[in-house]
């Protein structure tokens, strides 16, 4: 475990050819692309196995070329499994990192006056969801407050609302997507891990830029998204499903013939593995995407660092020259790009105070404090 005790630990960083991972991705060729928080530079091995399988399937049939591709369709599986230290079983795959929280969501039989307990600083989805639960279920959202600090949550305060509220659910993001703040995930983990808890991470920013092992997070569910640091197509992400939780049943609200088998009138049966979390219609070309950029990203290396580390730091690099440099802000433990200047690269020792004043007036006393995209 690494100083900032996040499960974010950063592997030791490869030497990058960044030539040749420039040559590897098309758009470098016409832009200076910031916008990986977003979505990635598709890379060539990435698109060239999604328009094969687009012809493919217009050359012998949809059905078909999913037989056809039956193998590396699986190998999603394998390597998101290689990627987050898991099985392949455990992982299913989404068509987006919100996708996959809401199926989560779905599989958890909320009672009016369960808590759900999360903290102030989040993904807005993530927050707009409890607030449905709140208002479908009667559940109680409770927000762990912030350290002191400014590091992210304070876990022995949420440690000591776990004891005193047995929440239903724990849920936190690893980083969230306005301000890349790192979130001590798998500390958190610990203390659900010995109260018996179930507990939802959303490592949507994270999963591509920082080494990522739910073993050591200790988490029931991951969700996570393909097109951003590990530079996937759109329309993709994934569930990771922990043993425990599927061997205590969950499943999701909506479940079909692909999660599970109808196996008498009035009887199914979900799938022993993570699948049941899926539908039985697939994106096949967008699937076999997913699993060339996660192959491409174990191969070229993982990285860490902050908002633009390794890969996407090298490729911007290449493009930015001698035009200028980025001013970064420390927020927490991550450097956030403030934007592109003419001046050597300025590393503040803390945030604007313009911006910490904009967040604080946008605050509700007693609410979180979540970001609006």
């Amino acid at each position: 475990m690494k100083a900032d005790d996040s499960a974010s630990a950063l592997r030791e960083e490869p030497l990058l050819d960044i030539a040749a991972l420039r040559a590897d991705t098309p758009g470098c060729a016409s832009v200076i692309h910031f916008n990986n928080a977003g979505a990635g530079l598709l890379a060539r091995p990435v698109l060239r196995t999604m328009l094969d399988h687009l012809e493919l399937e217009a050359n012998i049939g949809g059905y078909e070329a999913a037989d056809a591709r039956a193998e590396q369709v699986h190998d999603f599986y394998a390597a998101i499994a290689e990627l987050i230290n898991t099985g392949p079983g455990n992982i299913a795959f989404a068509g987006s990192a919100t996708h996959a929280y809401s199926n989560a969501l779905s599989a958890i039989d909320f009672r009016p006056g369960e808590t759900i307990l999360t903290t102030r600083n989040d993904f807005i989805s993530n927050q707009i969801a409890f607030l449905s639960l709140r208002k479908r279920y009667g559940v109680e959202i409770v927000h762990a407050p912030d350290h002191p600090d400014g590091s992210g949550v304070d876990v022995a305060a949420m440690a000591a609302l776990m004891r005193s509220r047995r929440p239903r659910l724990v849920a936190a993001t690893h980083v969230p997507t306005s301000s890349g703040l790192v979130q001590p995930v798998a500390e958190i983990g610990r203390h659900c891990r010995e109260l018996g808890l179930l507990y939802l991470v959303d490592a949507c920013q994270t999963v591509g830029q920082y080494g990522m092992d739910v073993e050591e997070i200790g988490c029931d569910f991951l969700t996570a998204t393909c097109r951003k640091f590990l530079r996937g197509p759109r329309g993709s992400g994934f569930l990771y499903v922990s043993d425990r939780a599927l061997q205590d049943g969950y499943e999701p609200l909506f479940i079909d013939m692909h999660g599970a088998r109808w196996i008498e009138p009035g009887t199914y049966r979900p799938a022993d593995t993570a699948t049941r979390f899926e539908e039985w219609e697939f994106p096949y070309a967008t699937v076999l995407g997913s699993a060339a950029a996660v192959r491409y990203a174990l191969r070229v290396g993982l990285f860490g660092g902050g908002a633009l580390g390794g890969l996407s730091a090298g490729l911007l690099a290449g493009a930015i020259g001698a035009r200028g440099a980025l001013t970064v802000a420390a927020i927490g433990s991550a450097a956030v790009v403030i934007g592109l200047v003419v001046s050597p690269v300025s590393r503040l020792s803390r945030l604007p105070s313009a911006m910490k004043d904009e967040a604080a007036e946008t605050a509700t006393p007693g609410e979180p404090v979540t970001p609006t995209g």
